[in-house]
């Protein structure tokens, strides 16, 4: 159906209301230009910001937080930040040494049994598996021990979330360093959208308090949380953003041909929607179908031309036809 099928009856009642009350005083109406855009559809999710110089760092192992614990505030990279003592590891430390020792006397002297011939091969063969044991698990107590100990990887500001002499779990956050790197944003999407986006395309970023345009810089390849991708956003520079903040993010996924228009301009009633433009003083409705919104302009699909003016204020209160006069 072309546009002028659809507005021809329209024109001919126009005309007739024309004549009719052509001394009537139209309704004041404010009016917007419309304009031929390309249109996306935005997927809406959270984001996290991120740094490589901001960091939680968890128990590596079980135990009793020791010290030294150091004042909250800016440290250098190295400081040793904190000891954890797990509980019952160093009498196990020593337990072992001495299976160890045990075991590494016990084959050196059947060794030289078994050069006089006085026990089996096969017996001296157990000893040196015995002992290969005892000294395997000796390494893995000492490298548990050394793993207790907790030193900056770089130079930032400490805050801790545990209390001296506290008993914590293995992976318990314990303290937080954030340093001054640069700054990212962490997303998360099913895969459905994740396909549909690409590196290098534009997110809109929203804090409540400031507006930005982020790129994609990479996509992960596994849906390892929970089913869904990371989408790792670049920020733009000079942002007022901190590590740890949240964002809401407009990622857009499908892209078009449409009409742009302020989101007033939209008229619906019932389940049609549709736009008044001007046409010799009156009212013409033209139905559109709504694609997207982003902030105060809507993308349409419909029957207008570029160029063309829609009623933005006082389109409420029209009906098909209706007198109208343009203010400014």
């Amino acid at each position: 159906m072309t546009r002028m099928k659809i507005l021809l009856p329209v024109a001919a009642s126009l005309l007739l209301a024309g004549v009719a009350g052509a001394m009537t005083r139209g309704l004041p109406v404010t009016v917007a230009t419309v304009k031929p855009a390309r249109w996306h559809r935005l997927f809406h999710t959270l984001a996290r910001i991120r740094s490589n110089n901001q960091i939680t760092l968890t128990a590596p192992v079980g135990g009793r937080v020791q010290g030294p614990f150091r004042r909250p505030g800016l440290v250098q990279a190295g400081a040793i930040l904190m000891r954890i003592a797990p509980v019952g590891l160093h009498a196990q430390i020593a337990a072992a040494r001495a299976q160890e020792l045990y075991a590494r006397t016990k084959l050196a002297r059947y060794s030289r049994l078994l050069s006089r011939g006085l026990v089996a091969r096969e017996l001296v063969d157990n000893l040196r598996l015995a002992l290969a044991e005892a000294r395997g698990q000796l390494r893995s107590l000492k490298a548990e021990a050394a793993a207790q100990t907790l030193r900056a990887p770089f130079s930032g500001t400490l805050r801790y979330l545990v209390a001296p002499g506290a008993i914590v779990p293995t992976a318990l956050p314990i303290m937080t360093l954030m340093g001054r790197g640069r700054i990212w944003a962490e997303a998360l999407a099913p895969p459905t959208v994740s396909r549909r986006i690409h590196a290098g395309g534009r997110v809109f970023l929203n804090t409540g308090h400031w507006q930005g345009v982020g790129t994609i810089r990479n996509i992960g390849n596994r849906a390892s949380h929970y089913g869904l991708v990371r989408v790792y956003i670049d920020l733009p520079l000079a942002d007022p953003l901190l590590p740890g903040q949240w964002l809401h993010c407009e990622i857009p996924v499908e892209s078009g041909h449409a009409f742009r228009l302020p989101v007033q301009a939209i008229v619906m009633r019932g389940n049609r929607s549709f736009v008044f433009i001007v046409q010799q003083g009156r009212a013409v409705p033209v139905p559109v179908k709504l694609l997207t919104s982003h902030q105060s302009e809507a993308f349409v699909q419909g029957l207008l031309h570029g160029g063309e003016e829609v009623i933005v204020t006082g389109n409420t209160r029209l009906s098909p036809g209706s007198a109208v006069e343009i203010t400014h």
